[in-house]
């Protein structure tokens, strides 16, 4: 298993509208969510990386205008190219949350905190939105997570194992 981070702004330069992670999270459709497309991902960093992008990985959802993160989902399908063809590998789609696929965080994470300046994903500027993590910088994260939302520890602990687990079915 491999974790993301999936990045959206509410706020798009020379757009009226942007996307909010709350619009995922509130969802309550029971077909996977497509995450991306080519009018929203456009850095061929991304597209590199959604190439890598495997059905059962885990994905930290990450509000950058507010520089926060919302919570965690799994992927649905691998990366694909919304265009066939195209070569622009833009999109991924996330399990809904009304099956299980999303964790929503009682407690938002800020990233403004100190561990997080060690992190490349969360580094202002940072290019494009789909950043992986290493599994040690997985490991600080998974420990944010953890001390700002006690509450939900075990949540969070059986929604990583649970993906993880996913990956393993699939292989």
């Amino acid at each position: 298993m491999r974790v993301w981070v999936y990045k959206v702004n509410s706020r798009r330069p020379g757009r009226f509208t942007g996307w909010h992670f709350d619009q995922y999270f509130r969802s309550r459709a029971r077909r996977p969510c497509d995450m991306g497309g080519h009018d929203w991902i456009r850095s061929p960093l991304s597209w590199q990386r959604l190439r890598r992008v495997r059905r059962g990985d885990l994905f930290v959802c990450y509000q950058s205008d507010e520089r926060k993160i919302y919570g965690l989902a799994r992927a649905a399908s691998d990366g694909y190219e919304s265009l066939p063809g195209s070569g622009r590998y833009d999109s991924v789609d996330f399990v809904p949350p009304a099956r299980g696929g999303a964790l929503r965080l009682k407690k938002l994470v800020d990233v403004r905190r100190g561990v997080f300046r060690h992190l490349r994903a969360f580094a202002v500027p940072s290019r494009g939105t789909i950043h992986m993590l290493a599994a040690d910088e997985w490991r600080a994260l998974l420990g944010e997570l953890l001390a700002a939302n006690p509450a939900q520890a075990e949540a969070i602990r059986a929604f990583a194992v649970a993906c993880r687990g996913e990956r393993r079915r699939l292989s």
